[in-house]
C-alpha cells in the first residue's frame, strides 16, 4: 500500500428527496428531513479514526517490510543501504455542506388540492494528509548498526519466545572453536581460489548449526541457563549447566562441549568476547551487528544470470540446501522478470523483482528479527539527517 494514495480527494454526496403530498405543511416536514439528515453526518468525522488508523499502519509496516528487502537486495549488489522513517502523519479533513429545500401549493377544487415540496442536502469531504519523512544517518547510528549485539539480549530475547533456531544462526558469530559462515560478500584475497573458499565456509556452517541444534534441544529440557551477574561497576554474563542430570540429558552437553572445546567437569563458563587467552571456566561467544546479519542474509538473494554475466555481482556459489534438505541460509529471495504472485513481499530493483515467497516461514521469520533489531536500534525520533516535509493534498 503507498502511502501517497491517502493522499486522494474523497466526496460524499448525500440525499436528494422529492416529496409530493396533500398537506400544507409538506414544506415544514422536508425542512425537518434535511435538518435530520445534516445532524447526522456530524457523525461521519469520528467514523473516519479507526478506519484511517488501521489503513496508515497497514501502510507503515508495508513500507517498513519493502525498504529492509530493498537494503537487502542493495547488499547483495555490493551497494551501502539506505533507511528513511516516518516521522509524523498529520491528517486534515475539509468539510463542505449545502442544503436547499422549496414548496408550492396548488388548489385546483375545494376537494382537490395538491401541495408539492422539495429538498436537497450534500455533504464532501477532503482528506490532506501531511507525511514527515526522515533519513536514519549519522554517526550515532552508524556507530549502533556496527556494534556487535551484546549476547545475553540474544539468549534473553530466545528465551522470551523469539525465534530461536533463526536467530542463533544470523546473530551468532562464534561460540567456543566453532564459527559460523562468514557474512563477508567479496571473497577473501590471496592465493586461495574461490571454490575452496566455499568448502571451508560450507564446513564452517554445517558444524555452527550441529552446535545450534544441540543448543536448542538443551535450552527445551532446560538443561543450562544465561545468568547476569553484578561485579563491582561492571554486569558479567554467565553460561550455567545443570548439575546431576540424566543421562539422556548429559550425552547433549557433553557433546556440546567437545564441539566448541569446553572441559566436561566444569559446569560455569563465564562469557567473553576474547579469543586469546582464554581460561578454562570461560567461553568464547562472538554475535554480530546489525550490518554484519544484514550482510549475511544477503548471500540468500538470488540474481538473475544475465546480471553474474555482467558482473554486476560476484557468484557466490553457496548451496540453497545441505544433502538433508536443510537450508544453508535461513533466507531465500528469489526474482523474476515479471512482478510475481502470491508473494509475502516484493520489491523493484533494476529490471527484475525480488521476493519472498508467502509458504517460505524461515525467510519470512528472519526478516521480521531483522526488522525488530532494527527497531532496537535505531534513534527515538529519527536520525540527523534534514527533515522533508512533504504536503500531500
Amino acid at each position: 500500500m503507498n502511502l501517497s494514495a491517502f493522499s486522494q480527494s474523497k466526496a460524499i454526496s448525500y440525499l436528494r428527496i422529492r416529496l409530493v403530498m396533500k398537506t400544507k405543511a409538506a414544506s415544514v416536514i422536508a425542512l425537518f428531513l434535511v435538518v435530520f439528515f445534516l445532524a447526522g453526518c456530524s457523525a461521519v468525522g469520528p467514523r473516519h479514526v479507526p478506519q484511517d488508523q488501521f489503513r496508515y499502519n497497514e501502510a507503515l509496516a508495508e513500507s517498513i517490510t519493502h525498504q529492509t528487502l530493498l537494503n537487502l537486495v542493495r547488499i547483495r549488489y555490493l551497494e551501502e543501504p539506505v533507511f528513511l522513517s516516518v516521522s509524523s502523519i498529520l491528517t486534515q479533513y475539509v468539510y463542505n455542506v449545502g442544503a436547499s429545500a422549496g414548496a408550492a401549493f396548488l388548489w385546483d377544487n375545494v376537494a382537490n388540492d395538491t401541495s408539492s415540496a422539495s429538498a436537497g442536502a450534500n455533504l464532501g469531504y477532503e482528506e490532506r494528509p501531511t507525511i514527515t519523512y526522515i533519513p536514519i544517518e549519522g554517526r550515532d547510528f552508524a556507530q549502533r548498526m556496527l556494534v556487535p549485539i551484546p549476547a545475553e539480549t540474544i539468549f534473553a530475547a530466545a528465551q522470551q519466545g523469539w525465534s530461536v533456531d533463526i536467530m542463533l544462526r544470523i546473530g551468532i558469530h562464534r561460540i567456543g572453536k566453532v564459527e559460523n559462515m562468514g557474512f563477508e560478500t567479496i571473497p577473501a584475497p590471496g592465493p586461495t581460489d574461490l571454490s575452496e573458499q566455499l568448502d571451508r565456509e560450507v564446513d564452517k556452517l554445517k558444524k555452527f548449526q550441529r552446535v545450534i541444534h544441540l543448543l536448542i534441544l538443551l535450552a527445551d529440557i532446560e538443561a543450562f541457563e544465561v545468568r547476569i551477574v553484578d561485579q563491582k561497576d561492571a554486569k558479567s554474563a554467565y553460561l550455567l549447566f545443570e548439575k546431576n542430570v540424566p543421562e539422556a540429558t548429559q550425552s547433549p552437553i557433553n557433546e556440546f562441549k567437545t564441539i566448541i572445546g569446553l572441559p566436561l567437569h566444569i559446569n560455569t563458563f563465564k562469557i567473553t568476547e576474547r579469543l586469546t587467552d582464554i581460561k578454562e571456566d570461560e567461553i568464547a561467544i562472538q554475535t554480530r551487528s546489525l550490518s554484519a546479519m544484514m550482510n549475511f542474509l544477503a548471500k540468500g538473494v538470488q540474481v538473475p544470470p544475465g546480471h553474474l554475466a555482467e558482473g554486476r555481482v560476484i557468484d557466490l556459489q553457496i548451496p540453497t540446501s545441505d544433502k538433508n534438505g536443510k537450508t544453508m541460509i535461513p533466507f531465500h529471495m528469489a526474482f523474476s522478470k515479471q512482478q510475481p504472485k502470491n508473494t509475502f513481499a516484493a520489491v523493484r530493483y533494476l529490471d527484475h523483482w525480488f521476493y519472498i515467497d508467502n509458504r517460505d516461514i524461515d525467510s519470512k521469520r528472519a526478516l521480521s528479527l531483522i526488522i525488530a533489531f532494527f527497531r532496537l536500534l535505531a534513534p527515538t525520533g529519527g536520525g540527523a539527517g534534514p527533515v522533508l516535509t512533504l504536503p500531500s493534498g
